[in-house]
């Protein structure tokens, strides 16, 4: 279960390093996605302890068993529908349990040099889940896209 955790870890981190450069075109290749007409919104959700110690320090992402993390990219594949182009936008979102407590998610950009995604972190209880509102707007754009979603968290070690 450890070599697996690692593996994760490490496979995790490369997402995160080239998720705008890679075509995510279905939810098999490690990320699942909406489509807009020429946008597409690609979310992950996982435990934060899933992230390397040195990705979490680069991004000032806690890891913890008990911490959530949400990232969002957004491709334009208007010039590209193979592999589409990474663009900012304005990311807001909601996490709501299933009893109704919701939580305001706050999502930070991070910019690379081919990437661009949204990330926010939660705290979660065990085997909770979760259902997700994220509202995205690319920049120059007037049209908010609805991304809703529903995720069971886990405590991992």
């Amino acid at each position: 279960m450890l070599r697996i955790s690692k593996l994760f870890t490490v496979l995790f981190a490369a997402f995160l390093l080239v998720v705008s450069s890679v075509s995510m075109a279905n939810s098999s290749r490690g990320g699942q996605k909406q489509v807009f007409g020429q946008y597409e919104v690609h979310y992950i959700g996982l435990t934060s302890n899933f992230l390397s110690p040195e990705t979490a320090v680069a991004y000032g992402i806690e890891r913890s068993r008990t911490m959530g993390f949400i990232s969002i990219s957004v491709l334009d594949t208007k010039d590209n529908k193979d592999v589409g182009t990474p663009i900012t936008a304005k990311v807001e979102g909601t996490i709501k349990n299933l009893i109704g407590q919701s939580r305001v998610l706050e999502f930070k950009e991070i910019k690379e040099t081919d990437a661009v995604y949204y990330v926010s972190t939660f705290r979660f209880d065990d085997e909770d889940r979760y259902n997700l509102d994220i509202k995205v707007t690319p920049s120059g754009q007037k049209r908010t896209f609805d991304v809703k979603f529903s995720q069971q968290f886990y405590f991992e070690d």
